[in-house]
């Protein structure tokens, strides 16, 4: 007979190819309460995946299509973590069985540790570098695409193509600078007779020049610096300042996988809304424009020029897109 274990994992699975997923993910909270199987911050991540998306959807900030990819890495993500239950059990009943622990502490103890293979630490100046390159940040609104832009020193704001998809999408186009909690959002009309582009298959970029307003300068928003000199190394991280979603201004830092050709790939975090993002070196300068991804069960992306493939985000090099621009 089937213990009870397997039969709540086998309820998950089929909650889960039933695309029943909030009840999968209430079943899932239900057995880490009774089994303490430490799974609760993962459950909880794709919880809130799952609410923003469906949200996101009603209000009509994602198409029906972006809901249903979501959806699709949150299943996978879920089937996953199933797999990893019967061994956090396992481990955590042996935890659970040692009822004592005795170690020495040195005489000069040296308690601060570095936890994993490199330090994520930074000096406190990167925030106020992050705040500067937020301001410049905006939502980007062309039609029923939403995604992300960031405003330059010359008065240009720069987007994905899939974004802002022709010269006539550009004419209605709305950016909306300060959209973040609690505060006033200021939005901008674009000069669509000064737009430059490139599309999806090859730079993915849209560039187009703000009309500035006398009552809202577009000076107070600031802008990002660039950086096409040096690129992060593998390992190294990069922040990515976005729209998820459509929603509010959030940023995301993570790790570079590797570089091929235009791309940079990176696992840092993004959703639909996200693209046209500036993807910022250590120094808060942009290096990249976010524009796509694939989890592995999509397939992958080519990540570097072993031919390795991962799950990762995608970027393209500002190095090839002013090199295309002439500038």
């Amino acid at each position: 007979m089937q213990n009870a274990q397997t039969l709540v994992l086998e309820t998950i699975n089929g909650l889960i190819e039933e695309n029943q997923i909030e009840k999968a993910l209430d079943t899932f909270k239900d057995l880490d309460k009774q089994s303490e199987a430490g799974i609760w911050q993962d459950i909880t991540l794709q919880y809130s995946r799952y609410r923003s998306a469906l949200q996101a959807q009603n209000q009509g900030r994602i198409s029906f299509s972006e809901f249903s990819m979501i959806e699709n890495q949150i299943k996978y993500a879920l089937t996953e973590l199933m797999k990893t239950v019967p061994r956090r059990l396992e481990l955590n009943a042996k935890i659970r069985s040692v009822q004592t622990f005795e170690f020495e502490v040195p005489d000069k103890p040296n308690l601060e540790k570095l936890l994993g293979t490199k330090s994520n630490l930074v000096t406190v100046d990167w925030l106020e570098k992050a705040r500067v390159a937020a301001n410049a940040v905006c939502r980007v609104v062309s039609g029923e695409d939403v995604g992300t832009g960031f405003l330059t020193k010359d008065g240009y704001v720069f987007t994905n193509n899939h974004v802002i998809r022709s010269l006539e999408a550009a004419k209605s186009a709305r950016l909306e600078f300060n959209f973040e909690l609690g505060k006033t959002v200021t939005s901008y009309q674009v000069d669509a007779s000064d737009f430059k582009s490139s599309p999806p298959d090859q730079l993915d970029f849209a560039r187009v020049k703000v009309i500035d307003r006398s009552d809202a300068p577009l000076s107070k928003w600031g802008f990002v610096e660039f950086d096409t000199e040096s690129l992060p190394l593998t390992g190294e991280d990069v922040t990515i300042i976005q729209h998820p979603l459509g929603d509010v201004k959030k940023f995301k830092s993570d790790e570079v996988l590797g570089q091929v050709n235009q791309y940079l790939f990176y696992t840092t975090e993004t959703e639909p809304g996200s693209s046209g993002s500036p993807v910022l070196n250590k120094d808060c300068k942009v290096i990249a424009l976010h524009h796509a991804g694939k989890t592995m069960a999509e397939g992958g992306l080519v990540i570097n020029a072993n031919g390795t493939k991962a799950g990762a985000n995608r970027g393209i090099l500002f190095r090839d897109i002013f090199a295309f621009i002439g500038k």
